[in-house]
C-alpha cells in the first residue's frame, strides 16, 4: 500500500473515532447514522465495576442507534450531558478498503472532572464511496457502580 494513502487513512480513521464520541456526547444521532456507522454496524460493550460485569451487543445501524437512545435516556452519567469521552493512543492497521484500530478510552464528568470510565476499544472500519465508517466496535471498560446499576436497569442486563 502506498505510504501516502495509508497515512491519509490513519488520519481519517482517527478523525472518525473522535467524531463518534463527539456525536455520542451531544446525542447527535444524525451524525452517528450518516457519518460514523456502516449500515451493518455491530456494537459490543463489556462493562466492569466492582459489583460485576455485563455484556451487551447491538447489530445493524438502526439497532445500534436505538440502543444508544435507550442508554442516553436512563440515569447513566453520560445521559446527563456532562460526560466527555476522550479516545487516544490509536494503533491502526490499514488493508486497502478495511482497517482495524485499537485505542484507549476515558470518560470524564465535565462538572466534577472525575474519571467515570476507562477502557480499551477495538474497532473495524470499512471504506466506501462516502469514506471510512465504523463497521464493528467493541469496548471493554470499567465504570462506576452507579452507572453500572443504571445501565443494567435501562438495558435489562444481569451480571455474568
Amino acid at each position: 500500500m502506498d505510504a501516502a494513502i495509508e497515512a491519509l487513512a490513519h488520519c481519517q480513521i482517527t478523525s472518525l473515532l473522535s467524531l463518534y464520541y463527539q456525536a455520542l456526547d451531544t446525542s447527535d444521532w444524525n451524525t452517528l447514522e450518516k457519518q460514523v456507522m456502516s449500515e451493518g454496524a455491530v456494537w459490543e460493550v463489556i462493562q466492569h465495576s466492582p459489583a460485576g460485569t455485563v455484556r451487551d451487543l447491538a447489530e445493524g445501524r438502526d439497532a445500534v442507534l436505538a440502543w444508544f437512545k435507550r442508554m442516553m435516556g436512563g440515569e447513566v452519567a453520560m445521559s446527563q450531558g456532562t460526560v466527555r469521552h476522550f479516545i487516544n493512543t490509536h494503533v491502526i492497521t490499514v488493508e486497502e478498503q478495511s482497517a482495524r484500530s485499537t485505542s484507549h478510552l476515558q470518560a470524564v464528568d465535565s462538572s466534577t472532572l472525575k474519571i467515570v470510565a476507562n477502557g480499551f476499544v477495538a474497532a473495524e472500519h470499512t471504506k466506501g464511496p462516502e469514506g471510512w465508517r465504523i463497521s464493528r466496535y467493541k469496548i471493554d471498560e470499567h465504570i462506576t457502580d452507579a452507572d453500572m446499576e443504571a445501565f443494567k436497569q435501562v438495558l435489562g442486563l444481569e451480571f455474568e
